[in-house]
């Protein structure tokens, strides 16, 4: 038993978990973590309790992306698998989740018993494995000893490399006793410094790349940014005053009223003003971006190297000259200190028509002028988060959505764990916006049940348009396999349990009902959930979607001659 000069190892856990400011840990029970559940509490924190372990990770993601970091529990085997395609997500898309994950005991483990939630073979460390892959470190408590330098080792780099980690506690380590003294030294999460000659040398040649460009530009992107270096990043653009653009992970990087920002920068979808100064560029400062076919809006990234800076953790590409072993926000503070005269955005128009049935062209630009300062914005994967390229925020929004990984049904778990970050938070009374389409919606529906459990209040508007349209559009527009059972949604609400006046329904045609609804001071003040449908035509889509579906169906019936290069030459 812990004394008053020890703690239990889960004491210990969780009390490390409470410093970097999670106050919420998402999960589900199960007979391998249940002791720890109560080691949860002890400390302070939050239980969330999921519907199940796929909806807790993206519960976990959403929770991360407002806060920073975030924790999740599940059992091993049952509950690591399926929870695996969550933290695959976070893995691509950056985002911090310290995975706790229960197992039996060590005394059963050496003894190779045949337990359940396994494979029946006695190898406890078969789930591990598979899930290493998309774990950026992975450590198993088996020695009293070394537990607390594992656990800090594990939230540190979980902080540090902005990717998601595991934690293995095997049940009879949750109350075996470590030195508590270690708990007064706080975790060490700020970079490693940079060798001042590497980072002097690299900055030296990004600043020489600069004063000979003519028409040099910043692309910001969201990945390993939006929680370590998103300061950073801003100042860089103030004290540079270059053009700069956001890919469609970048929202909410830099203020889309900040006059250094001119636009979204979406390959082919992108306005003709942006395509023009983005292509003309002779040299892309690019941060924070994956080259994926949906944050760029391109199946492939169509920049000559030569005219690119690269800044990424670890390594810096300049033009054709490589940098490594450089954290980014060091080497960006050191450019920081340069100027340039800044150049003043130009602004996309909002339309003025509000007659007629509601439609994608009109929705989106539409909602630019309802968002709210501070608002939280998530988009699901497909209609979502593509005709919201078309919508302008306001100052200090987080946007979430994934455009790498792209897991539809996402979304509504991660609504839930940004609504309790934002509850956590410093500023409960920021509202959580959600924009979901009912193909979407039902593959997760349950998280509706886990909204309405801890009184959170987002605005979820459901796009109610009979299916798949990204699969539509793709292939099979009229094929009744991209059809979705058309539910009464607006009844769910009172299926899972939701006290009548906790809550307001809507149902929405028409552009005149819409444009109602945002102009009603009762339904914008986010103190209510709010459960909007938009009934809207099945053969309608937004115009950004339309244009890559059709670049990924000619890519696909016209792939490239690899034998010669995708563009016909010699490789």
């Amino acid at each position: 038993m812990p004394s008053r000069s020890t703690v239990s190892v889960a004491q210990y856990l969780f009390a490390r978990i409470k410093e970097v400011g999670i106050r919420s840990v998402h999960g589900v029970p199960g007979d391998y973590n249940l002791v720890a559940l109560d080691d949860v509490l002890k400390a302070g924190l939050r239980w969330i309790g999921n519907c199940n372990e796929l909806n807790a990770g993206y519960a976990a993601d959403g929770y991360a992306r407002v806060h920073g970091i975030s924790a999740l529990m599940t059992v091993a085997g049952v509950g690591e698998l399926s929870v695996s395609n969550a933290i695959a997500g976070a893995y691509a898309e950056f985002v911090p989740i310290v995975h706790i994950v229960g197992q039996p005991s060590l005394a059963l483990q050496k003894q190779k018993k045949l337990l359940h939630h396994s494979l029946g073979d006695g190898d406890f460390e078969s789930m591990a494995r598979i899930s290493q892959r998309t774990a950026s470190k992975s450590v198993k408590l088996q020695c009293v000893n070394q537990a607390p330098g594992l656990i800090d080792a594990a939230i540190t780099h979980c902080w540090k490399s902005s990717r998601p980690v595991s934690i293995v506690l095997p049940t009879d380590m949750v109350h075996a006793p470590v030195m508590a003294e270690k708990l007064s030294q706080p975790l060490d999460m700020l970079a490693t410094p940079n060798d001042f000659a590497t980072e002097r040398q690299t900055a030296d040649a990004i600043l020489s790349a600069l004063r000979t460009a003519r028409q040099p530009i910043l692309l910001v992107g969201g990945y390993n940014v939006r929680f370590t270096k998103k300061r950073e990043v801003q100042e860089l653009a103030e004290a540079f005053g270059l053009p700069v653009f956001l890919s469609a992970s970048g929202r909410g990087i830099i203020d889309e009223e900040h006059p250094c920002f001119h636009g979204l920068y979406l390959g082919d979808c992108s306005d003709p003003y942006t395509t023009q100064t983005v292509r003309s560029s002779d040299l892309i400062i690019s941060i924070g971006n994956i080259h994926s076919d949906l944050n760029v809006a391109s199946v492939s990234w169509e920049f000559d190297p030569m005219k690119m800076v690269e800044i990424r953790d670890g390594l810096v590409q300049v033009q054709s000259k490589a940098y490594y072993g450089l954290n980014s926000p060091g080497l960006l503070q050191t450019l920081i200190n340069q100027t340039k005269e800044s150049t003043q955005p130009k602004r996309r128009s909002t339309p003025v028509t509000k007659t007629g049935v509601l439609n994608h062209d009109w929705l989106w630009p539409t909602l630019s002028d309802w968002l709210q300062p501070g608002d939280t914005v998530i988009a699901e994967t497909g209609t979502a988060n593509f005709g919201i390229w078309s919508t302008r925020f306001p100052r200090d929004v987080t946007y979430i959505s994934q455009y790498v990984w792209a897991s539809v049904g996402y979304s509504l778990g991660a609504c839930q764990g940004a609504a309790a970050a934002i509850e956590d938070s410093a500023r409960p009374g920021r509202r959580t916006v959600l924009f979901i389409g009912d193909g979407s919606f039902q593959f997760t529906c349950q998280e509706l049940s886990t909204i309405v459990k801890h009184n959170l209040t987002p605005i979820i508007f459901v796009i109610c348009n009979n299916g798949y349209t990204v699969e539509r559009l793709i292939h099979g527009w009229h094929e009744s396999y991209n059809d979705v059972q058309d539910w009464k949604y607006r009844k769910l609400l009172e299926v899972f349990g939701a006290e009548r006046g906790s809550y307001q329904t809507y149902q929405i045609r028409t552009k005149e009902e819409l444009a109602a609804l945002l102009q009603n001071p009762a339904f914008n003040n986010g103190r209510m959930l709010r459960f909007v449908e938009l009934r809207m035509d099945q053969n309608d889509a937004p115009s950004e979607l339309k244009t890559l579906t059709r670049q990924i169906v000619t890519r696909a019936r016209h792939p490239p001659d690899f034998r010669q290069g995708e563009r016909g030459g010699p490789k």
